[in-house]
């Protein structure tokens, strides 16, 4: 095994695209496993049942500042091992346009760029171009951080 290689997803948002390790990424659903919550916040879109647990669903574009206005009909959720103690469940998902797509990436292949205007500092880590795409890695510790506080709320 090449340790300078990291194995990773590419999921595309309305948008924007994720970026994130590969064995972050635990299944994914079709639309239809949302189950809508009441509507408190505009990107915590309710939860989905997976493993006997209850997982909940965002929208990570909108918790970012953008807008939601994806094609539902190519939508997935795609449930994600959570990293930290914030979440009950042990993960959370994510809304996406279509299925999360396997790369194989070494340090050559990502250079930083900056991070978008409306980007919210603490919610993504970095942005990288891939070839001709920009990617973002989002701090999964605050998103779930963000989520639990929603919940609580």
């Amino acid at each position: 095994m090449n340790r300078e290689q990291v194995y990773a997803v590419l999921m595309a948002l309305h948008e924007d695209v994720l970026l994130l390790p590969n064995a972050a990424v635990a299944e994914v659903l079709a639309r239809d496993a949302l189950q809508r919550g009441d509507r408190g916040h505009e990107w915590l879109l309710g939860h989905c049942e997976w493993n006997n647990r209850r997982v909940p669903v965002v929208r990570f574009e909108v918790l970012n500042g953008g807008r939601d206005a994806g094609d539902p009909r190519r939508e997935r959720i795609v449930v994600l091992n959570s990293v930290g103690r914030h979440l009950p469940s042990g993960q959370l998902a994510i809304v996406t346009q279509g299925y999360p797509h396997l790369v194989t990436l070494n340090r050559a292949a990502m250079q930083p760029v900056e991070l978008d205007a409306a980007d919210r500092s603490d919610l993504v880590l970095s942005r990288v171009r891939i070839a001709n795409q920009v990617a973002l890695i989002p701090d999964l510790e605050t998103l779930e951080a963000e989520i639990a506080h929603a919940q609580r709320a």
